[in-house]
């Protein structure tokens, strides 16, 4: 068998077998195999191309009852650089395969090949081109998702799944206290954003291996993020909190960034013990204004908040679909049964932080999701509980808009004035998205 084909079935088992991380299997296998390194760009693209497609390789290959599951994985693998990412010969891959099978029973499996010449048939004419089963096949996540994203209308599904299968842009902040946006523009892999402070890159480098990045001088944020902080500026000599129950410490180190000295700065995340990069931030700007503290239960933080705040950030884990383009196992190991858990940490995290917004005070609830129970059916009830919180508006992204990020966004604000209510939730979805039609395509 080919080389790169019996590590990928050994990476590829240890994902699905043992639910590690596609990224932990990858460097595990190659990090004390120096000999295999050069093989690790072809066997991670392999691997990840079959992931990307996991859903629809288990569909197709169901049938083949004379294959052990070891046998189904490795055709699966085969079937991935068939189809999408062709970078070995397809010859040597049958002659390996016939080698492996017997030339009988890979014969069972030809018809699957032959499919490479008709792309439009990837998916069988018995599975319905406009049911939940088609999306799911072609986009590769469940079902149950493909449900949830309806709520928004069947073009907002189809265009959401479309954008989450392919890479999105990495962007990036620039610390610009420490580094100058005409600098970083002077490496070509760069390209301003259309947020301040902020450039996308485009380059083939690894990030790790740019002087800038390891310095931290450079650190990955969503546009969204900082579009949303920069319109809800604070101003001296009011305080900020934010409860970030993310792993991603963008939040947090924009803050920081922003403010510096300038703000109190009161920041709640689980644990911050795995938040080293901030920790790191408020030493090196030598701050004494940032309380920095693990809030395992965010509904018991009396004892690290003093005080009322005019700005309220709350930012719960949620399910994250935005991990979808970067993780292609993201789906594969996601936990249907987490969401009552998720939704759950969410009221929580809105009930504790929003007792420490000050009259007249703004209060940010940010899930980085499509799923109406966690953004406005979320909101829907803690408004029933807190008649003192009115609602200033809200906003669900989605992953093909400008920002490429799926969000819901909600301004609340304690003690105002009756405020006008922004249209019915089900019309953030734009008409013209939701009125549109789904096209009819091949499963690439």
């Amino acid at each position: 068998m080919i080389k790169e084909f019996e590590i990928a079935l050994e990476v590829l088992t240890d994902v699905l077998d043992q639910k590690t991380p596609f990224a932990e299997a990858l460097r595990s296998k190659f990090q004390k195999n120096l000999d295999l390194r050069p093989l690790r760009g072809l066997v991670a693209g392999l691997v990840g191309c079959e992931l990307r497609h996991q859903l629809y390789f288990d569909f197709m290959l169901n049938g083949l009852e004379t294959y052990e599951v070891e046998e189904k994985r490795l055709l699966a693998l085969a079937l991935a650089n068939a189809f999408f990412f062709r970078r070995f010969d397809a010859t040597l891959v049958h002659e390996s395969l016939k080698e492996r099978f017997g030339e009988e029973k890979l014969a069972l499996a030809q018809p699957l090949f032959d499919l490479t010449e008709t792309p439009e048939n990837y998916i069988p004419d018995t599975v319905d081109r406009r049911g939940a089963q088609y999306l799911s096949l072609r986009f590769n996540v469940p079902e149950w998702m493909v449900k949830i994203l309806n709520h928004f209308g069947g073009a907002a599904a189809y265009q959401s799944l479309r954008k989450f299968s392919r890479p999105f842009a990495t962007t990036l902040r620039v610390r610009t206290s420490a580094l100058g946006m005409k600098k970083v523009l002077e490496n070509p892999d760069f390209t301003e954003a259309a947020v301040p402070g902020m450039v996308v890159y485009k380059g083939t480098t690894p990030l790790r291996k740019i002087p800038e990045f390891r310095k931290g001088q450079l650190f990955p944020e969503k546009l969204l993020t900082k579009h949303i902080l920069d319109a809800h500026p604070v101003a001296e000599p009011s305080e900020v909190l934010l409860y970030n129950g993310n792993a991603d410490p963008s939040l947090e180190l924009e803050l920081i960034e922003t403010y510096g000295a300038n703000v109190g700065m009161n920041i709640a995340v689980p644990d911050v013990d795995k938040k080293v990069e901030v920790t790191k931030l408020i030493k090196e700007k030598n701050l004494h204004n940032v309380n920095f503290f693990s809030a395992p239960d965010p509904e018991s933080m009396e004892a690290s908040v003093s005080g009322m705040q005019k700005l309220v950030v709350v930012a719960p884990n949620s399910t994250n679909f935005d991990l979808i383009p970067t993780s292609p196992d993201y789906m594969l190991h996601f936990d249907r049964n987490s969401m009552d858990s998720l939704i759950e940490g969410e009221r929580k995290a809105l009930e504790g932080a929003a007792k420490y917004v000050d009259e007249g005070g703004t209060l940010l609830y940010i899930v980085y999701t499509i799923s109406k129970k966690e953004g406005h059916g979320r909101i829907s009830d803690f408004l029933k509980a807190h008649r003192e919180f009115k609602l200033v508006s809200e906003e669900q992204h989605f992953p093909y808009e400008e920002f490429e990020t799926a969000a819901y966004v909600c301004e609340l604000r304690k003690g105002a004035e009756e405020l006008t209510i922004p249209p019915a939730f089900a019309d953030l979805a734009t008409s013209a998205t939701n009125s549109a039609s789904i096209p009819q395509a091949s499963a690439k």
